[in-house]
This record gives C-alpha cells, structure tokens and sequence, in this order.
C-alpha cells in the first residue's frame, strides 16, 4: 500500500535506489593560525558534491541523485576533520543505477585524494530493486476499489482539505475520492523507491494506492503529516484495508486468480535472480581508504 492524494490499483513500478552514507576523516588545526597543518574534511565533502552536481549533465532522464550534508565542521576558525554526507542514486531499473553508482563512489576517492584526507562509505539500506509489476494482481485489486467507491468525507474533514491547500499554495478542491480507471503500465515511471520491490523479485505482489492528503499536496511535507495525524489519513488507512483484505480473500478462494498472478510473475521475472547487495555478516562498510590510510590498519 501507498499514501497518495488518489485512489488507485498501482500497476506502475518505482526507482531501483542504493541509500549510502560518506565520511571523510581530515586533521584539524587553527584555520588561521597554522591551515597548513590541517586536512579540511569538508574541502573533501565540498569537491565531492561538485563532481556530483557535474555529473548530473551526463546521465540520463531516468536517473536521481540527491544527498544531503549532515556534518561539515562545528566552528568557522578551526578546519574541519570531519564531514559526512548522505547520499542517494536511482534509475527506473536496477540496471541503470549501478554504473551511476559506481562512478559516484568513485568520486569520492577522488575528492579523498584532491583533499589528501581519508573517506568511509557505509552502506545505510542496500538497493532496493524496482517493483515487479502484476498486472493480474492489479485487476483484482481494482475490482475491489470499484466495488468499495469512493471515499465519504464530512464537511469539516474536506474544509481541513482545503485549508491544507490553501496553505501550501494549491487549488482549493479538498480530496480525490474517486476511483481512478485501471492504468497501462509505463516503461520509464516516475516516484520514489520502496522496499517492496525486493519483496516483488521473490514473490508476486499486488500494490494500491489510497487517498490520505488532499489533492496535489507536496509529498514528504508537514501537510501530509498534518492529514495523517486525523481521520483523513485513518480513513485513508480503513479503506487500503478493506480493499487488501478484500483481494486476499478473493485469491483465497479462486485459485484460478492465483495461477494468473503466478504465471504473470514467473514470465516477468524470466530467468532474473535476485541478489542483494548487502552481504551476509554484521552491517556492512563497503568502502574505507584515503591518502594516509590511517582507516585501512
């Protein structure tokens, strides 16, 4: 299930994403007194985020990099030894997101190496994969939602709608109750990331979406928070549950369904095997180097 300003069987995929965590290891000294006898940390993470951001002109549409800088020094006299970014990649497919990968933890030895620091990249979540779409699956998801309708709100609930909306700059309409038709599966979709799409190259899955925000609100925002916090979201959270509840009891008893969700996935999925990227042992370090190797001993 999703949260989503509409209601809908999902029969898109989402972002294959590596979600990773860089570190670089510096010597702090007075940044005025004696610069020369320090290795600026955040010289490091300041050239590393510069590769990224020309980079972003050599790679294709499909492709996101984003990150976001959680440590570059405490004070302004004294040079940083220590800076940390949170970095993410992704591409509709699994495939296209690994050399991007690639080259940017390559980037980072290279910042390393121009800043004469050390660097760690730690793995945070490893890749999640692109969801495994089933269209079967969708089918039987949508006939339920069509058989449930649309969503009943009270006044008050669609006037807290529209004050969201107004607030965040957008029409004032209050919520999509509606149930959208059932839509063709797009090659190159757009959104986010979701574990799930682990779950879909191991066994078949069936994905919805359900109205928990007024329309157009800005995902990821405090007015999404706000709508989930009261009985938008929780009806929102009823509804996905009737409906899931609904199409399990449907392949519980029509084993026919179930043989057309599996036959769908097997064909999808072809002759693909699944493997993480995250190896077997305790949470994984993927890469430790830098200049002076004080990491590697």
């Amino acid at each position: 299930m999703a949260s989503l300003c509409r209601n809908k069987s999902r029969r898109q995929s989402s972002l294959a994403l590596v979600d990773f965590k860089i570190e670089f290891y510096g010597q702090a000294a007075h940044a005025s007194g004696d610069p020369w006898n320090g290795r600026s940390a955040s010289d490091a993470l300041e050239l590393y985020t510069t590769g990224i951001n020309y980079y972003r002109e050599h790679v294709k549409q499909t492709v996101r990099m984003h990150y976001h800088i959680q440590d570059a020094g405490k004070v302004v006299n004294v040079v940083p030894d220590y800076a940390r970014l949170w970095m993410r990649v992704r591409d509709t497919k699994r495939s296209g997101m690994m050399p991007v990968y690639n080259r940017v933890m390559e980037m980072a030895e290279g910042a390393a190496i121009m800043a004469n620091v050390d660097y760690k990249v730690s793995l945070i979540s490893g890749i999640y994969e692109e969801v495994l779409v089933n269209r079967e699956g969708g089918k039987i998801m949508q006939s339920n939602l069509e058989l449930l309708g649309p969503i009943a709100y009270t006044d008050e609930e669609i006037a807290f709608g529209k004050g969201i909306q107004e607030a965040t700059g957008k029409k004032q309409v209050g919520m999509d109750s509606s149930i959208h038709p059932l839509e063709e599966t797009k090659e190159h979709p757009g959104g986010g990331s979701t574990d799930v799409g682990d779950v879909s190259w191991n066994v078949a899955n069936i994905n919805l979406g359900v109205t928990t925000a007024p329309k157009d609100t800005p995902w990821h925002s405090w007015a999404v928070v706000a709508c989930g916090g009261m009985s938008i979201g929780h009806k929102g959270m009823t509804y996905a549950s009737k409906a899931m509840a609904m199409t399990m009891a449907d392949l519980f008893e029509n084993p026919d369904l179930v043989a057309k969700v599996k036959a769908e996935y097997k064909e999808r999925k072809g002759d693909e095997v699944y493997k993480s990227i995250i190896p077997e042992g305790p949470p994984p370090l993927l890469i430790i180097g830098g200049i002076n190797n004080t990491l590697n001993n």
